[in-house]
């Protein structure tokens, strides 16, 4: 199999500025050397539109995201808080979407780092099975998790500013999901490496021992290994429904909505390049496909 290099580089993102790029497999100097485009997206306006307030803040706003510590909004305010304040049920809605962004994004995070820290790197390490081996079962799951650790502090920082009503969350994303072709390596090799999970199950004793123990620390949640393996691909596709549903609680006439649309429609379209990259027989034909459906 020949394995074509995708750009490693996330950490010189920032939120706000959208960087472009055509071509999913240059190398680091060149993503860096790229001009940079305006956004397509609109900041967040200075004082454009009277923003929704609650007075009273059951959390502090800290480094560490009060989406850590529990599933809803609504749950760091009292019923009669939220009835107080200015906030209108649809709002309150948008702000529970923005929330759950937030959380899973997170927590998504969280298990990118089980795969590496936890399955990736011990194996590799331990010489579990060859290194050819670990490559093929976890791909380019690293550049994965640089981005989406990148994403997740820019959604804290939007957080640590605007808690508790945040004004969006979509013009945070946009600048990232041209990124999203580091997903593309990933995808495309994914059956082959359940395939070969499955074999080195059947076959390999020194990997069918390290799974098991493994499996049993809580940080794995005595999850099967493909579960962890299909993680990516699973959150790349919830990205268009998370993002829907905030467009559902929006008002029409808003620049938010007129935000969440764009990178809706975008995160859709670099998914189906990749889905339909996907459907080759092989995964240097799906890299080549998708290689042609981004120049094209």
């Amino acid at each position: 199999m020949v394995n074509l290099p995708l750009s490693r580089s996330i950490t010189h993102f920032s939120p706000g500025v959208a960087t472009t790029s055509e071509n999913p497999f240059q190398s680091r100097q060149q993503l860096k050397n790229e001009e940079q485009q305006p956004m397509q997206i609109q900041p967040q306006p200075q004082q454009q539109q009277q923003q929704p307030s609650i007075e009273i803040r059951r959390e502090p706003v800290t480094s560490g995201s009060p989406a850590k510590s529990r599933m809803l909004w609504r749950e760091g305010f009292t019923p009669n808080e939220i009835e107080n304040s200015s906030i209108n049920a649809k709002e309150v809605k948008r702000q529970e979407v923005i929330f759950e962004i937030i959380h899973t994004e997170s927590d998504y995070v969280k298990d990118l780092r089980i795969i590496v820290d936890i399955l990736l790197t011990p194996m590799h390490n331990l010489k579990i099975v060859p290194a050819s081996q670990v490559d093929l079962i976890f791909g380019n799951v690293g550049e994965i998790l640089e981005l989406h650790e990148a994403i997740n502090h820019a959604f804290m920082e939007r957080q640590r500013q605007q808690y508790p009503v945040l004004w969006d969350i979509s013009d945070v994303l946009q600048p990232f999901v041209q990124h999203l072709r580091v997903y593309a390596k990933y995808i495309c090799n994914q059956d082959n490496a359940l395939k070969l999970v499955e074999e080195l199950r059947r076959t390999s004793n020194n990997f069918a021992v390290f799974w098991k123990e493994r499996q049993k620390r809580p940080e794995c949640r005595n999850l099967p290994m493909e579960s962890f393996l299909t993680m990516p691909f699973q959150r790349l596709l919830k990205y268009p429904l998370l993002l829907r549903t905030l467009l559902d609680a929006t008002d029409g006439w808003t620049q938010q909505y007129a935000n969440g649309r764009l990178v809706a429609d975008q995160v859709d379209a670099w998914i189906k390049k990749i889905q339909d990259a996907r459907t080759k027989l092989d995964s240097f034909a799906c890299l080549g496909a998708l290689a042609k459906a981004v120049d094209g």
